[in-house]
């Protein structure tokens, strides 16, 4: 348990430092603190239930054109997390050519016959 003396010497600490400068925190920023507004927050919910094929890019692009703030899609992913959602992650694979499918299609054609093969061999365990 906190000592209760510590905590009330920090409040009268953060109270003071906020009445003379301003501000309760030591360091400067050089840049305000990024947040994401309840409405840009609706929006990202809003278009990830909608849309479940969304990646976590593609909602910061839209939210970006919408809104004209720039929100990473970290950001986004976090925001969906907090509401028990995720951002569907791309499958990055090689796109098949249309060799390939036809290759596949002729090898399956080579073996569809095999079913009636295998049903006349008998099969002994003695």
């Amino acid at each position: 348990m906190q000592n209760p003396k510590g905590s009330i010497q920090i409040t009268r600490h953060l109270q003071h430092a906020l009445a003379e400068e301003g501000k309760t925190y030591r360091r400067g920023r050089s840049h305000p603190p990024q947040g994401t507004t309840l409405r840009v927050y609706r929006q990202i919910v809003r278009m990830a239930v909608t849309d479940r094929s969304a990646t976590s890019r593609t909602i910061a692009q839209h939210i970006e054109s919408v809104t004209h703030h720039s929100v990473t899609a970290c950001t986004i992913r976090h925001r969906l997390q907090e509401n028990g959602l995720s951002a569907r992650r791309p499958l990055f694979g090689l796109p098949l050519t249309q060799n390939h499918g036809r290759l596949c299609r002729q090898w399956c054609d080579e073996r569809r016959m095999w079913v009636a093969e295998w049903n006349e061999v008998v099969f002994t365990d003695e």
